[in-house]
């Protein structure tokens, strides 16, 4: 997490006295693998999010996608650069820099992109699962999933904003975090947020996903599916016969596909936030030193951000190729079409 979390401050009033500073051992590289990192995040998201941008009909998982492009852009720019440039080119925080961009929007940030990682597996349940229904829903419910993943971290995060401090050293270093009463239970719970319960809701979607794949493989992609209407009535809808047609095939590898992509969305963003959250608990229970160990994985942690739109890339690389030949784009199309039906 972003957060520095320390115990109480004695006094607002007066410079804290640090001790002695040693210089970090890797501090010179450290800073720029972190300016690497800020820019490659802002970079890749703006690229990814401009290429979904001018698609005319946008799928279904590219309407996610492109908003989880936003919230790791806002990553980027939002906590990666002002920490990476305050905390160390300058070494020195400003003030107001400091209460907003680290003490509000730097969680905010980080919980929304994990979030909307969880929507999106959400999202591809219920595509699975229901997919005439998934068809069926408008941008009300699109809207609606990326909202509640935005609301739900701001209010997370508001906390840690009321709990934000600024201070200056006798060192003349002025210095940025959050001060919580109970720093155990607040790295605790970060844990909690940013990996365990994800892990868990994400862990029973893919779990689900997977059985209703292997079943209707054995009983035909096709196997018809019961509708609920309004009125309380059903109706089965599909085709009785076991499908061998190409359209069933180019939909089932279509599905397949963005469940792989996120799949190793997942595994990137397990990667990446786990060796830093579980750092932060035994540091703050003083198992470990916060040691320049520590300080690589702080920086390293965000690089899920870079990896997302990466990963997105280069699985649908082909999605942004412009010139292709009529006949191969009339075919892609059709798939395309097909796909974003199913999605």
């Amino acid at each position: 997490m972003a957060t520095n979390v320390t115990g109480n401050l004695t006094n607002d009033s007066q410079c804290i006295d640090l001790g002695p500073i040693k210089k970090e051992p890797f501090g010179g590289i450290i800073k720029w693998i972190a300016l690497t990192e800020a820019v490659g995040i802002i970079v890749l998201n703006t690229l990814l999010i401009l290429l979904l941008a001018r698609r005319k009909k946008p799928s279904r998982m590219a309407f996610f996608v492109q908003h989880l492009a936003i919230a790791d852009l806002s990553v980027g720019v939002l906590y990666v650069l002002p920490d990476t440039i305050f905390s160390r080119f300058l070494n020195s925080w400003e003030k107001h820099f400091c209460l907003f961009f680290y003490g509000f929007c730097a969680n905010i940030t980080i919980f929304a992109s994990t979030f909307l990682i969880v929507v999106l597996t959400i999202d591809r349940l219920f595509v699975i699962i229901r997919p005439i229904s998934a068809s069926m829903t408008g941008k009300k419910y699109r809207y609606g999933l990326v909202s509640c993943a935005w609301f739900l971290a701001i209010i997370i995060g508001i906390p840690y904003a009321a709990h934000a401090y600024f201070s200056c050293t006798v060192q003349g270093i002025n210095i940025c975090g959050h001060d919580f009463d109970n720093t155990k239970a607040v790295v605790v719970a970060e844990v909690f947020i940013n990996v365990v319960i994800p892990v868990i809701i994400i862990s029973f979607c893919y779990s689900w996903i997977v059985y209703v794949i292997k079943r209707r493989e054995k009983a035909g992609f096709n196997a018809p599916q019961k509708v609920r209407f309004s009125d309380g009535s059903t109706t089965l809808i599909g085709n009785f016969k076991k499908p061998e047609s190409s359209s069933s095939s180019v939909i089932t590898k279509a599905k397949k596909k963005t469940i792989k992509i996120l799949l190793v969305v997942v595994i990137v963003y397990i990667v990446s936030w786990t060796p830093i959250n579980v750092a932060q608990v035994l540091s703050a229970f003083e198992f470990i030193p916060p040691n320049e160990i520590f300080l690589f994985l702080h920086v390293l942690a965000p690089v899920n951000s870079i990896m997302n739109p990466l990963v997105f890339l280069i699985f649908n690389r082909q999605m942004f190729v412009q010139d292709r030949s009529r006949s191969t784009s009339t075919a892609y199309n059709t798939a395309t079409h097909i796909e974003s039906v199913h999605h």
